[in-house]
């Protein structure tokens, strides 16, 4: 089966048909051969983060995943690399770093696999619990040994913020699966300071500090355009089909919520 022929929507249908017609039959057939040959070599994720962040939540919302995710045990000796059939189509290549800071004794065998291992990821995600005050412990952990081991490779960078749901004050609307206002404004708040406070310390970019709820399905979309962005020329073989923060509000507004976004 041809990269083309598998189930799209009209609209990308109509995309292709376009493309095939600009291309012609034979050029498009060499474009399509092309593409296949890129998409078996899947883009690498690298993702770290300590015990309880939601590293194996972000990424099976991140990228609406049937086949779970599972993170790297305690006190093992190697990353643990996971090839990721895509819902819609392609892989993923997800990497589980051991998370540092949690036992002294391990972290300088972590720290040479940091070393071995995030220079070869196309990207690598950072997660941090982002209702938490202390961050002293990630941003040291950040400067120090990810920084150090990416040099300048550090673009590729994204650090995001988990569990915002959690910020107060202010509540979960349960209903509509969405932040009230008092709740949102302070998530928004105290979070472009933790994106300020990261980006002056570490000499990354605001824009690579990401917040995010995994669990609440909410500002994936968000996290997944940073994610893509940091990848540079290989942005373009990720699947975009976080899951469906819709799908967790209450089913008497479902349809109420779809719509508005259509509109």
């Amino acid at each position: 089966m041809g990269l083309f022929q598998k189930k799209v929507s009209p609209e990308q249908q109509k995309v292709v048909d376009n493309l095939r017609k600009v291309l012609g039959d034979k050029d498009f057939k060499l474009f399509e051969r092309l593409v296949q040959e890129e998409l078996a070599h899947p883009p690498k994720v690298a993702i770290i983060g300590k015990s309880g962040v939601g590293k194996s939540t972000t990424i099976n919302s991140l990228f609406g995943l049937e086949e779970k995710v599972s993170h790297t045990g305690h006190g093992t000796t190697e990353a643990s690399k996971q090839i990721i059939e895509l819902p819609q189509g392609g892989k993923l290549e997800v990497i589980d770093m051991p998370g540092l800071g949690e036992d002294i004794e391990l972290d300088e065998e972590y720290a040479k696999i940091y070393e071995r291992t995030l220079p070869k990821a196309d990207v690598v995600l950072y997660v941090i619990q982002g209702n938490l005050k202390a961050l002293t412990e990630d941003q040291k952990i950040l400067r120090d040994i990810v920084e150090n081991v990416m040099g300048n490779l550090k673009g590729r960078l994204v650090v995001g913020l988990n569990q915002v749901d959690k910020i107060g004050p202010g509540t979960w609307n349960t209903k509509f699966n969405y932040p009230s206002p008092e709740q949102e404004d302070n998530i928004n708040r105290r979070c472009q300071d933790i994106q300020k406070k990261l980006s002056s310390a570490l000499s990354i970019k605001v824009e690579q500090v990401e917040y995010y709820s995994a669990e609440k399905r909410y500002r994936l979309y968000h996290l997944l355009a940073t994610i893509i962005k940091a990848s540079g020329n290989v942005g373009w073989k990720f699947s975009i089909n976080p899951a469906d923060p819709i799908e967790l509000a209450d089913p008497s507004v479902q349809n109420l919520l779809r719509k508005q976004l259509e509109d």
